[in-house]
């Protein structure tokens, strides 16, 4: 009688450690290799050597440090799967172990023993098409753009505070440092001490290079929709769905039909509210909380959509005015409208992804 394992994979830039546990959860082995074509053989050799059949593998990031793992792995026939680093965040705090690349394994392997319904690995099951690939590039350039321009207004707003009082009252009444910032630069300050000249002529240049920035993340933003529009993407159809949240949803997701179903996207984004039953018997349980271990980028979207439709799109007001009547929390309803507007997302991917179908994306590289 062949014994079904399961297998975590903690991958690194240069090795990565593997774990394979039993259906009961025991530890059978655990060995750490290099990522480099030796040590990938000895990976395959060591999953071989268990004596077992691997029913799946986990790998976290499998679309990032660990995607040379995931090709060696599903070239020699494996099922792998993709583990989140916040579920395994979540398991690790929950047992109180300490962090080491074999507690890392082993509860990557525990994730994907609990949760058989964990998504394939990596974004794409072929090469995606250069349009993905460039708007993979522009999202990742606009985050970091925008990262810096927020350093830059909270450097600022300290130095804003220590200029004398007759000058910051001539400053705007406003929370937005960038509009004190833009007065300031029309502003006399030949007059002012020397410590304060040289406090306005920093502040001088932050302004510069935040205008920098701006322009830049104008320029990429102008480039979205064109990119949109090649990979056939009708996302911003959806009300409340703007080109760069489209940008983030296609970009976290990559091919969608790796989601067998909806409850499976849900699951992987944190649209599945989390039961917190007790005391309620064997039905079905009434009381739920939010799922903290999904995918954050993509929940972050499904609540700005939320509240967006929430404010000013009638059927979705009319979906939280019908189920607060029926006696839930505002928190509850709300987690049903997000849980909602997970499917109809999932589905516009699926229909866009069945129109493009015809352009196979191994062959549109």
């Amino acid at each position: 009688m062949v014994i079904s394992v399961v297998a975590g994979i903690d991958p690194h830039k240069y090795s990565g450690t593997v774990a394979v546990l039993s259906m009961a959860g025991v530890l059978l082995a655990c060995e750490s290799f290099d990522i480099s074509a030796d040590g990938l053989t000895r990976l395959l050799l060591v999953l071989s050597e268990t004596g077992t059949r691997v029913e799946r593998i986990g790998v976290e990031g499998s679309s990032g440090l660990g995607l040379p793992v995931v090709n060696a792995l599903r070239a020699a026939g494996y099922d792998v799967r993709e583990v989140q680093a916040s579920r395994t965040n979540d398991r690790r705090r929950r047992r109180t172990r300490a962090k080491t690349d074999i507690t890392d394994a082993q509860a990557i392997a525990a994730e994907t023993l609990a949760d058989p319904g964990l998504p394939p690995a990596r974004k794409h099951t072929h090469r995606p098409s250069p349009a993905w690939e460039t708007l993979h590039v522009l999202r990742a350039q606009r985050e970091s753009l925008v990262l810096q321009r927020v350093r830059l207004l909270t450097e600022a707003e300290p130095v804003l505070c220590s200029l004398p009082v007759e000058v910051r009252d001539q400053l705007p009444s406003t929370s937005r440092v960038s509009a004190a910032l833009v007065k300031l630069s029309t502003m006399d300050t030949t007059a002012m001490a020397r410590a304060d000249q040289a406090r306005t002529q920093w502040l001088a240049a932050t302004l510069g290079s935040i205008n920098t920035i701006t322009a830049d993340i104008k320029r990429i933003d102008k480039q979205i929709p064109g990119l949109l529009a090649e990979l056939g993407c009708t996302l911003t159809e959806i009300v409340g769905i703007g080109v760069v949240t489209a940008m983030t949803l296609l970009t976290e997701v990559g091919d969608p039909t790796r989601f067998a179903t909806e409850a499976q996207f849900a699951r992987w984004c944190g649209a599945a509210p989390v039961p917190v039953s007790s005391g309620e018997g064997h039905g079905q349980p009434r009381h739920h909380r939010l799922d903290l271990a999904g995918n954050r980028q993509v929940n972050s979207v499904l609540h700005i959509v939320h509240v967006t439709q929430a404010r000013m799109h009638e059927p979705a007001r009319a979906f939280m005015t019908k189920s607060t009547t029926a006696g839930k929390t505002l928190r509850a309803a709300r987690r049903s409208h997000k849980r909602q507007l997970a499917n109809v997302i999932i589905r516009h991917m699926w229909n866009d992804a069945k129109v493009t179908r015809d352009v196979p994306l191994s062959t549109a590289a």
